[in-house]
């Protein structure tokens, strides 16, 4: 293992170990500078840790009743909420996370683990019900349970999308959320090592960069897309249509492979704030609407039952699953369904839960002549965006290239490679439902997937194309043959999908946010109907974005931080 990798993961878990109490202040100091940290910089590193640490304590030891905001949930949006919303000092701001803080674990930490916390403990652990458009398939939905949430277990992949995808979110909601903002705001997410862009930030609040492209399936994926009229473009975060370009994708990773989540950019800088209150390992179970207005959050903590009044506001940032449960236990969802379960109805929203949407994606194996070179950085060799028809005004289908084939049956990871096609911007919508009205029982997830055929011929058309860039002329040198399906035709294309389709775990769409007065929230993320309540993460987006989710919610929840500062809040239900 090279020395600077080890160098890095050191330094790494000692930050991560130090925000969390696990190590004192001194001892902190001495490891990072026997890890090369110059004495001053590891000075301030263990100044800020140790108070982040004293002054989380303290504010657990003496919890209050009543914050200004109150935000449910320290995903990625949540963690964009407390740190902008604390950061003036003027309003006091209670985080409450279902799930803990060890960040610096090795699952987490390792952006290459990332499938190790699935069905763990940092993993809330739904699945969806059978679904009948994949041969009766349950699949499984990871939701991280984890400060950071999705960004805490997520391949690290990032990726702004299409201008097309934030013009759908303009036409839905309004000019809060067209391509302008969206971009403004994503660069002031966005650190990228190769400096600020026309629409990329260079001093953002999370690191990212281009994984390494020094592998021969890499060179190999970019010439045969380039053989099939894909136009390279090497930052395609720097471009407003992606539609036809070949490149290569960020990562927020640092150098040593280690994952840069929402919670070490946003959230832990924010804990030395004496405003700012972290209470993790509990669960809120339903919110305190009364009169129209939601005046707090009722949570387990330590197995009593609190209530925290908000003073200002309640936003729920529990993701695309989470909120709508949240909202429907509380009382607002759709009646019959709330009734069904002995829930009493506060506001019969029927929208809530629904419109839920997601992408999926399927491995294409390629095995070569010989053994390749080990995988390098995060594995990521290369991606590609197609519009399956020439009609839509972005891409719909986004391909990625993998520098070896893991977990194939009889084929060594090192003797293959990977394309793997996603259907991105699917028309079937499914639902999001209450099993019970007890908050710990498991949500009825059904995405429906593949229910439209205009979904079943865009994924094909994605296979397609990833089996031609596969067996384009990049991999000439080294390919020995197409494992997967060679030969096949649409009737079997589309049999290896139902059999083999897996999720992103990209789920969106089931608060929408629009203008309509039948949209659960309004252009500014607001409830309808309940004053003082604002939901925040990928739930809102009306429609997905053509690109993995991670960067797009934070771009969506800086917004919306920008529209609660600005106070965009009314007084009363609307």
């Amino acid at each position: 293992m090279r020395e600077d990798f080890v160098r890095g993961e050191t330094i790494n878990a000692l930050i991560d170990a130090a925000y969390a109490g696990h190590i004192s202040r001194r001892k902190f100091f001495k490891a990072l500078v026997a890890a090369g940290i110059a004495a001053a910089a590891a000075r301030d590193m263990a100044e800020h840790a140790a108070l982040a640490q004293a002054v989380q304590g303290a504010q657990l030891a003496a919890l209050k009743s009543e914050y200004d905001y109150v935000i449910v949930g320290a995903g990625s949006a949540g963690c964009v909420m407390a740190h902008r919303l604390s950061q003036d000092g003027r309003s006091s701001v209670l985080v409450i996370e279902g799930g803990g803080t060890n960040i610096e674990q090795e699952k987490i930490a390792d952006s290459r683990l990332y499938v190790r916390n699935f069905g763990t403990d940092t993993d809330w652990g739904y699945k969806s019900t059978p679904q009948t458009h994949l041969n009766n398939r349950v699949i499984v939905a990871p939701v991280g349970k984890i400060i950071g949430g999705g960004s805490s277990i997520n391949a690290t992949v990032w990726l702004k999308g299409d201008k097309a995808d934030y013009d759908q979110w303009e036409a839905a909601a309004g000019s809060n959320w067209g391509f302008k903002q969206i971009m403004r705001n994503f660069k002031k997410v966005d650190r990228y090592a190769g400096g600020e862009g026309t629409i990329r930030g260079g001093s953002g609040m999370i690191a990212t960069r281009k994984p390494s492209q020094n592998h021969p399936v890499t060179a190999g994926f970019v010439e045969s897309a380039k053989g099939l009229g894909k136009v390279e473009h090497f930052d395609v975060n720097n471009i407003a249509s992606v539609g036809n370009v070949v490149g290569h994708q960020d990562v927020n990773v640092d150098a040593n492979v280690r994952r840069i989540s929402a919670a070490h950019g946003y959230l832990l800088p924010a804990l030395t704030r004496s405003n700012l209150t972290l209470l993790p390992n509990a669960t809120v179970t339903k919110l305190d609407i009364a009169g129209g207005q939601c005046r707090g959050v009722v949570a387990i903590v330590q197995g009593a039952e609190l209530r925290f009044a908000a003073g200002m506001e309640v936003i729920v940032c529990g993701g695309g699953l989470q909120s709508p449960k949240l909202l429907m236990l509380s009382g607002v969802g759709p009646a019959d369904h709330l009734r069904q379960h002995g829930i009493p109805v506060v506001l019969d929203a029927p929208r809530i839960g629904a419109n839920l949407h997601d992408h999926l994606l399927v491995r294409l194996v390629f095995a070569t002549k010989g053994p390749m070179p080990p995988p390098v950085d995060t594995g990521h060799a290369g991606i590609t965006y197609h519009r399956s028809n020439s009609s839509l005004k972005g891409p719909d289908i986004q391909i990625f290239g993998r520098m070896n084939a893991p977990n194939v049956p009889n084929l060594k990871p090192e003797e293959g490679y990977l394309t793997l096609p996603g259907l991105m911007k699917p028309k079937s919508r499914g639902t999001v439902r209450l099993a019970s009205s007890d908050p710990m029982a498991p949500l009825l997830v059904d995405p429906n997937y593949f229910a439209e055929q205009a979904d079943v011929d865009a994924h094909v058309m994605g296979v397609e194309l990833a089996m031609a860039i596969g067996n384009g002329k990049g991999f000439g040198g080294f390919r020995k043959e197409q494992v997967s399906i060679p030969g096949a035709n649409k009737a079997q294309i589309v049999e290896y999908i139902r059999a083999n389709a897996a999720t992103y775990f990209h789920f969106v769409g089931t608060c929408a946010m629009g203008k309509d007065k039948g949209a659960p929230v309004d252009e500014a993320l607001r409830v309808r109907r309940v004053g003082r309540l604002r939901v925040v993460d990928a739930s809102v987006m009306p429609v997905i974005t053509s690109c993995n989710t991670n960067a797009p919610t934070l771009s969506l929840a800086e917004r919306a931080a920008e529209l609660v500062i600005a106070g965009t809040t009314t007084a009363g239900a609307r």
